[in-house]
C-alpha cells in the first residue's frame, strides 16, 4: 500500500467517524473516536514532515489541529462524568448530591454538544477537513524503496529522542509530560500505519511508544481532570457542590503526586 493510499485512508476514517457523530453525538464514544482520527491522521503527517514543503506541512496540521479541537471542550465533559462516576461509585455517601453534581456535568455536556452542532460549527468543521483533503490529492510521493529508509530512519530517530526524553522526565513536570506523550503518539500512529514499510522496526516502535504513552497519558489525563474540575467548582453557586467537585480533583492528584 503506497503512502498516498494509507493518508487518504486514514481521512476516509475521519469522515465515517465524522458522520457517527452527527448519527449519535449523545454516546462519548463518539466524539473521543472522531478526535483520535483526526489525531491519527496528524500525526503521520507529522512524521512525513520531513518530506512535505512547509507550507503543506502547516496547512495539513493547522487545520487537524482546528477540527480535533472543535470537540475538546466536549471531549473532556465526558471524560469529568466518567471520573464522577467512578468517584461516587468508590465513595458511596448519602450526604454528597453526586446526582445533582452529575445532572450539572450533565447540562454542561448538552450545551457543548449543542455547540458542536451548529451550522457555524460544523461549517467550519467541513472547510478545515476539504483544505486537508485538497493538500492530501496534490502530495506526489514515489519510490517506494526510498520510503522504506526513510521510515527505517525516522523511526531509529524518534525512537533514540523519545527514550531520551522518557529517560530523563521529570512526572511532576507536566508540560514535559504532555510533550512526550504526544510525542510517543506520533510515533505510535506511524509504527502502526506505515509497519509495512518496515515491519521488524515498526513492532518494536509501536511497543515502545504504548509503554510511554501509557505511562504519561496517566498523568496528563489526570492533570487536565483535575484543573477542569477546579475551574468548573469555581463557577458553582453552592458550597456543597464546590466542596464536593473539589474533593474529587484533589483525589486526582493522587495519580500523578
Amino acid at each position: 500500500m503506497s503512502i498516498q493510499t494509507i493518508l487518504q485512508n486514514r481521512y476516509a476514517d475521519i469522515e465515517v467517524e465524522w458522520v457517527r457523530y452527527l448519527n449519535n453525538p449523545f454516546d462519548p464514544e463518539r466524539a473521543h473516536d472522531l478526535r483520535v482520527m483526526i489525531r491519527t491522521l496528524r500525526g503521520l503527517i507529522k512524521f512525513l514532515k520531513r518530506r512535505l514543503t512547509p507550507a503543506t506541512y502547516t496547512t495539513i496540521d493547522i487545520n487537524l489541529s482546528q477540527a480535533a479541537n472543535l470537540f475538546g471542550d466536549l471531549r473532556e465533559l465526558d471524560v469529568l462524568i466518567e471520573e464522577t462516576g467512578t468517584y461516587a461509585y468508590a465513595h458511596p455517601d448519602k450526604k454528597a448530591d453526586y446526582q445533582g453534581l452529575l445532572k450539572i456535568l450533565r447540562d454542561n455536556r448538552q450545551h457543548e454538544m449543542a455547540q458542536t452542532l451548529t451550522e457555524g460549527t460544523q461549517a467550519t468543521l467541513k472547510k478545515d477537513l476539504e483544505s486537508v483533503q485538497q493538500q492530501l490529492t496534490q502530495l506526489k510521493f514515489t519510490q517506494t524503496t526510498a520510503w522504506h529508509q526513510y521510515i527505517v530512519k525516522e523511526l531509529n530517530r524518534r525512537n533514540h529522542k523519545l527514550v531520551a526524553l522518557f529517560e530523563k522526565l521529570d512526572f511532576k513536570d507536566y508540560p514535559e509530560v504532555h510533550h512526550v506523550r504526544k510525542r510517543s503518539k506520533t510515533l505510535r500512529y506511524a509504527s502502526t500505519y506505515f509497519a509495512d514499510f518496515a515491519p521488524n522496526k515498526a513492532n518494536k516502535s509501536a511497543k515502545l511508544a504504548k509503554d510511554i504513552q501509557d505511562d504519561t497519558g496517566t498523568i496528563t489525563d489526570a492533570h487536565v481532570n483535575y484543573m477542569r474540575l477546579r475551574k468548573l467548582a469555581d463557577q458553582l453557586s453552592k458550597n456543597a457542590d464546590k466542596q464536593l467537585l473539589r474533593k474529587i480533583a484533589d483525589d486526582q492528584l493522587k495519580k500523578f503526586e
